[in-house]
């Protein structure tokens, strides 16, 4: 066999092997780029829950007046003043509402969070009576992710009173 046809297959070869060598390693760096990536983006969401987590208690810690409707159970019959009834009202959509989010991004937490957010939303849910009247009225307002962590006797007395979500 001639020397340049052999030199010619060996520098297609040895440009094939780069390639696929080069491939090898791009695709590695890229795969531990994207790890570090969503890493980061995890992060990012559980530190943000926790930033609203502790603006809902320093309202509370302002506005301790509400407090016992989130976490004693306390009837809204017993406000004391329309003021207060409207501050539990808008409240109760605030902490609902962060529930929800919480609910949402629960895949995207650290699988050892996961239990302690779902905690956070069951007994919260389970503390206040304005919490659970509202999300049972406004039953379409909310996801079917947060509604699912919530518990089956609530929730199956919560779709009765409220319209079902496809015909809303």
């Amino acid at each position: 066999m001639d020397p340049t046809v052999i030199a010619a297959i060996a520098g297609v070869l040895g440009v094939i092997l780069g390639a696929v060598i080069g491939g090898v390693f791009a695709l590695k760096a890229t795969k531990r780029q994207v790890e570090v990536m969503l890493l980061q983006s995890r992060g990012d969401v559980n530190e943000r829950l926790y930033n609203q987590s502790l603006e809902i208690m320093r309202f509370f810690a302002e506005n301790p007046e509400v407090r016992p409707y989130f976490y004693d159970n306390k009837d809204l019959t017993s406000a004391l003043s329309e003021l207060e009834k409207l501050k539990v009202l808008s409240t109760t959509e605030m902490v609902s509402g962060f529930m929800e989010l919480v609910a949402l991004q629960l895949a995207e937490q650290p699988a050892e969070i996961q239990p302690r957010w779902t905690a956070y939303i069951v007994d919260g849910y389970n503390s206040s009576a304005v919490l659970r009247e509202h999300i049972s009225t406004c039953t379409a307002w909310y996801a079917d992710d947060f509604l699912r962590l919530l518990p089956t006797d609530s929730i199956e007395s919560s779709t009765r009173k409220a319209p079902d979500k496809s015909s809303a």
